[in-house]
């Protein structure tokens, strides 16, 4: 693992990798037994989030909670965030035979649709750190044919989206969209073609993962195959970087999300700052265990 290359390949491309977690094989064993957990109503009793989005199921199922705080994934995660990190939220983005692609579209606060506020606001800024990390994982192949993400490298640096400013959710909308939301409406220059830019297709084997800023461009292809994308993201902030703040819940995708429940995860560090309400062990009772900082690493 040679985390220098990460940190100077971040900084030039907003993105690292892919990377190996584990071998296809072994990545189609373990997803088959989460797709078993995620239809067991003990666990689906003990969700976080009461709608059809599978938002944090780290919380409650425990091959999630574990797949977050593995050091393959982690310890880049520091090298380019910093020691003390927080994950604050996991998805599920399948793609099925027919699905369209995902619109181009680049975030930092998360001030997604009819929000004008960020759900991530930064107490501390660092030139040479982003606010926020994904870590998208293929549970399935991700092939350009079954909708693989695509990126425009380096889109990290310059802000091509207003995020803060409001767009509605269609449900019935398709092209071009982000699962509702258009954000070609965002464009700061509607003349900017994003088609027209260096595009990386991030193909992956089953088990493999990648590491990207959401200020990054990104979207995804559509479907055109006969087989699943299965992708999981890993959403992670450092401490000084508060979640929901202030607030009691969120409308996104058509659906209310209320935070009673919700809690970040210490996947790695400490938290000095005390920002945000931290979620000790899963719904099962299992505790989390953070990876040590990295000068702690003998």
């Amino acid at each position: 693992m040679d985390l220098e290359n990460d940190r100077k390949t971040f900084a030039e491309q907003g993105y690292i990798g892919p990377f190996t977690l584990w071998e296809p094989g072994e990545m189609a064993a373990w997803w088959k037994v989460q797709r078993k957990a995620l239809l067991n109503p003990d666990n689906n009793a003990r969700k976080v989030f009461d709608n059809p989005v599978n938002y944090d199921r780290h919380l409650d199922i425990p091959g999630l909670s574990k797949l977050i705080t593995e050091p393959e994934i982690v310890r880049r995660i520091q090298a380019i965030i910093g020691d003390d990190v927080h994950c604050w939220r996991t998805e599920f983005f399948p793609k099925n035979p027919g699905d369209t692609g995902t619109g181009w579209h680049q975030v930092e606060t998360y001030a997604i649709g009819e929000a004008t506020t960020g759900m991530l606001e930064a107490t501390e800024h660092s030139p040479d750190a982003p606010m926020e990390l994904t870590c998208w994982v293929a549970f399935t192949e991700a092939a350009k044919e079954n909708g693989c993400m695509r990126v425009l490298p380096g889109s990290h640096r310059e802000w091509k989206y207003d995020e803060r400013r409001p767009i509605k959710w269609n449900g019935k909308a398709r092209d071009n969209s982000f699962f509702g939301y258009n954000y070609g409406e965002l464009k700061l220059d509607k003349d900017w073609d994003p088609e027209q830019e260096y595009i990386e297709d991030l193909e992956m084997r089953a088990g493999q993962f990648f590491i990207f800023t959401a200020r990054t461009i990104h979207g995804s292809y559509p479907n055109i195959s006969n087989r699943q994308r299965m992708g999981f993201a890993m959403r992670v902030v450092p401490t000084n970087v508060r979640v929901y703040g202030g607030m009691t819940g969120f409308d996104e995708f058509g659906h209310h999300f209320d935070l009673d429940r919700h809690g970040c995860v210490q996947v790695a560090g400490k938290d000095e700052y005390g920002l945000n309400r931290v979620a000790a062990e899963n719904a099962w009772g299992e505790p989390f265990t953070p990876l040590p900082r990295l000068g702690s690493v003998v």
